[in-house]
């Protein structure tokens, strides 16, 4: 059997793991000076619950365990079900809004392909609590600013910004019953292709023209609503970019996002070029907590896929260098000297990070040692320093040499 990791999926070798929580610890910065705090949920839920979001069709994607008697239980795809699940089971005692973030691990039972793997991570904030169009512009402005925080600009990435209500009140010729698929279809359409798109809109008996014309309009002002929905969803569009950095967005009313319970706001990030897919997206989602059970309350936010952002920040030669080597590598000289070089690792690990031979190495070979971990100084420990009280340290970059007394260390 050829040992191989599971198809779709990453190993985080220390580099690797290193870069994922840079990108972590920059999120969290910026979630909590927003007031955000941070949360986790089990890694499966009962698949009836994540059936209430998404339908059955969710099934084939998700990784669904063996079933033991009667509990039918899958790994999660995201983190909107349980933590809609969570805000629920405390809806009554917390203050709202409720600001929640995470960074977890999901998995999707699907072909790997660039940036969308099997096994992945993500970040994200839900916002429960406020229909207000400022919550929605909070959530859409800590995903900028994380980006920005990265050292990406309006150069690299940009927003895609609608509303659920304007595009189904534009496209209210279409029958009710076909909507959801209309959507669905939309939300592909950059997948799929114009002639494919249209092509799926004719089976449907739709007229192709009329829909692409609709969703071809990028100007506000050419926007002309003649139902009540669609003046409400302008009206919400139009609030929500009153607080955004408008040189981070603009709108496209073919950003659906496919799944059914999007209410109002939607929205996208993606690299300048689209070279790949998309980094976040998001929207609000008024009536989730209601369908799983609890009393109606809106709520909003998104999800920020690692594995997409490490590609756009390799792309711009963004990717962070981050040195692991110790502060101080320790080298005995001898045996004799062991037990005293010990002594001072333990001492000095109270402050800084510090590693000592573990080998019996000579002292030429830990340097070699010391200096490819990108150990920051060696401090070397012989007979005749220690009958002074005293070590040498070398800095390892400059290789310039100290003695200093033991007390002093």
């Amino acid at each position: 059997m050829k040992l191989e990791k599971v198809k779709g999926t990453k190993d985080f070798f220390p580099e690797d793991f290193a870069i994922q929580q840079y990108i972590f610890l920059k999120f969290k910065n910026i979630a909590e000076k927003y007031g955000f705090k941070q949360v986790e949920a089990p890694a499966f839920e009962y698949m009836d619950v994540f059936r209430k979001k998404a339908g059955q069709e969710i099934d084939e994607q998700i990784f669904v365990l063996k079933k033991k008697g009667k509990e039918e239980i899958g790994l999660r795809f995201d983190l909107t079900v349980p933590m809609t699940r969570m805000y629920i089971s405390r809806q009554k005692s917390l203050s709202k809004p409720v600001k929640w973030f995470y960074m977890t691990r999901m998995w999707r039972y699907e072909q790997p392909q660039q940036g969308r793997l099997r096994e992945f991570y993500q970040l994200g904030v839900e916002l429960f609590g406020s229909d207000k169009a400022e919550a929605d512009a909070e959530i859409i402005s800590i995903a900028i600013e994380t980006l920005k925080s990265l050292g990406l600009t309006e150069k690299d990435f940009f927003v895609k910004i609608n509303n659920r209500n304007l595009l189904e009140g534009l496209l209210d010729f279409i029958p009710k019953n076909k909507m959801q698929e209309v959507m669905r279809l939309i939300d592909k359409s950059e997948k799929i292709g114009k002639k494919n798109f249209e092509l799926s809109l004719k089976d449907l008996g739709l007229d192709a023209k009329k829909v692409m014309k609709i969703l071809e309009t990028k100007d506000i002002k050419k926007i002309k609503p003649e139902n009540e929905k669609a003046k409400q969803g302008l009206e919400e569009l139009a609030n929500v970019l009153k607080y955004l950095d408008k040189k981070y967005v603009q709108i496209d009313l073919s950003t659906a996002r496919g799944l059914a319970y999007y209410t109002g706001t939607v929205f996208e990030i993606f690299d300048k070029k689209q070279k790949f897919r998309a980094i976040c997206g998001g929207g609000r989602y008024d009536n989730l907590i209601e369908n799983f059970g609890g009393s109606k309350e809106p709520a909003t936010g998104f999800g920020l896929g690692l594995a997409t952002l490490e590609l756009l920040l390799e792309d711009k030669n963004l990717t962070p260098k981050i040195e692991k080597g110790p502060e101080y590598y320790i080298a005995p000289v001898n045996e004799k000297v062991y037990r005293k070089a010990l002594e001072i690792a333990d001492k000095l690990r109270e402050k800084y990070s510090v590693e000592i031979d573990l080998m019996s190495r000579n002292l030429s070979n830990q340097f070699k040692y010391a200096d490819s971990i990108s150990a920051k100084n060696i401090i070397i420990i012989g007979e005749k320093d220690l009958a002074k009280n005293e070590v040498t340290i070398r800095d390892l970059k400059t290789g310039k040499e100290k003695k200093v007394k033991l007390n002093q260390l």
